[in-house]
């Protein structure tokens, strides 16, 4: 990770000066859920003073990505829509390059440890049962297959070695190759 989240300020701490800022209109936070699917959520949320809009914020999430969201990617979008418009609210907090929030940077986090994950992890079962019949149908003398495995990834490897981004690209390459499926 190449940022410090005690660097960033959560919703709850901005959420808090927003509602001690001294006016004689009320102030209000509504979120509308924009869009929903079985795994793909946008919030919006919209800060006013009386009947003036003051700032909104949007915030997207998908169901399973990261811990917080394999249970709560529904809260967290909302929680998330009302820190952006918080900052645009200009209440970011008083470095303007933490702009997002604490929140936002845990999204960036939990997208970067997927990534790496990807190129680190082995392939997935599923990957390598797959790979095998492509790899079986490509040539089941079994030469091609080792010189195929060679030409894509740039060393020979077997299924079982290959990393979840490997075989990822190995079965991108097999299925673009004109094999009698």
């Amino acid at each position: 990770m190449a940022f410090n989240l005690d660097d960033y300020e959560p919703v709850a701490a901005r959420l808090s000066r927003w509602l001690e800022i001294a006016t004689d209109q009320p102030k209000r936070v509504i979120t509308s859920l924009v869009h929903y699917n079985d795994n793909r959520c946008v919030f919006k949320a919209e800060l006013w003073v009386g009947h003036v809009l003051v700032a909104t914020g949007w915030a997207e999430e998908t169901r399973g990505e990261g811990h917080v969201n394999r249970t709560s990617h529904f809260e967290n979008c909302e929680t998330s829509s009302v820190g952006r418009a918080l900052a645009n609210a200009g209440l970011a907090g008083s470095d303007h390059t933490k702009r997002p929030s604490r929140e936002e940077m845990q999204k960036v986090d939990r997208v970067l440890a997927d990534v790496t994950d990807m190129h680190h992890s082995s392939a997935t079962q599923k990957q390598m049962n797959y790979l095998k019949m492509l790899l079986d149908k490509y040539d089941p003398s079994k030469e091609a297959q080792k010189m195929f495995v060679t030409d894509t990834l740039g060393e020979a490897k077997s299924v079982s070695q290959l990393t979840t981004s490997e075989a990822s690209k190995l079965i991108k390459a097999l299925q673009a190759t004109q094999v009698p499926f």
